[in-house]
């Protein structure tokens, strides 16, 4: 893993040139790139670093790249820094290129503020299509994770905490926020122009009291697309599943398989294909139509 946890980082899979696709974590608001998808904490006695669903799924699909994607995004200043959508965007679009992401199929499982991050990176591309139009391309599918479309009462929680200064990542996450609105009637616009696929899970628990991302703010509202309720599960458990029998790694997992399907067979150049005629007297005259 990167020193600094920034980046693009390898999980699996992500050097095999002839891989059919890629799978990119993004994690949200004060997230981390590998504890977000953890189940366990570091400091647990039994902590097992490497027994998580980002592995699980490159233990399904060994030819296909796992990927994680880490980046600032701290909620108090005093922890660290940030930088707003729109820089972090670019941010994102850098390394996705960098790497050459665009060669193949690509599908985002993100959480919370990362599933912002995601739409507002493929604006951006969208945006400057003489760069980018690979990703655009390539992107086949995003799941989102407790995504707060249109805002997320973190900002109203995070702000009631007297003494503490908020990162602007806190302020463009309040609820009904314009920017936020736009982006997310950006998505509906182009979404399937741009033949996305779009899976959504949403939590059912309060965190510390407050129930961070409702449903109604989870719910992009794209045709066909039911949002899932994860039951016994908050804002911080959602994105943890505890073994791939649990409900949302196998509804991810089939999701891959719908967005990146594998690859027909075809038969040798040689072979021979037979034909069955179905009626022997339309080829008596070779010189006939048909």
């Amino acid at each position: 893993m990167n020193s600094n946890n920034k980046g693009l980082i390898k999980i699996s899979g992500c050097d095999n040139p002839s891989r059919r696709g890629n799978i990119v974590f993004v994690h949200g608001l004060a997230g981390h790139p590998w504890n977000t998808w953890h189940w366990q904490k570091p400091q647990d006695k039994n902590y097992q670093k490497d027994k998580f669903w980002p592995v699980w799924l490159g233990e399904t699909f060994p030819d296909i790249g796992i990927w994680t994607f880490g980046y600032s995004a701290a909620r108090f200043t005093t922890n660290g820094s940030a930088m707003p959508l729109f820089d972090q965007a670019s941010n994102l679009l850098e390394n996705l290129q960098n790497y050459e992401l665009g060669e193949h199929p690509i599908v985002f499982v993100t959480h919370s503020m990362g599933g912002l991050l995601v739409k507002k990176m493929l604006s951006t591309a969208q945006n400057f299509p003489a760069n980018n139009q690979d990703i655009l391309d390539s992107t086949k599918g995003i799941v989102f994770i407790s995504t707060p479309h249109v805002g997320s009462d973190v900002a109203q929680w995070v702000n009631s905490l007297a003494g503490f200064l908020t990162t602007v990542n806190v302020e463009e996450l309040k609820p009904h926020a314009p920017q936020l609105r736009e982006l997310d009637e950006w998505y509906r616009q182009n979404v399937d122009t741009l033949g996305i696929k779009t899976k959504v899970y949403y939590e059912t628990l309060p965190t510390n009291g407050v129930l961070i991302v409702n449903a109604s703010s989870a719910n992009p509202g794209i045709k066909d697309v039911k949002p899932v309720a994860v039951e016994e599960a908050n804002h911080d458990s959602i994105a943890k599943p505890e073994s791939n029998n649990s409900m949302i790694y196998l509804g991810v997992e089939r999701f891959i398989k719908e967005c990146v399907p594998k690859q027909k067979v075809l038969p040798p150049g040689d072979a021979t294909i037979p034909i069955e005629i179905q009626n022997k007297d339309q080829i008596k005259n070779p010189q006939m139509p048909l």
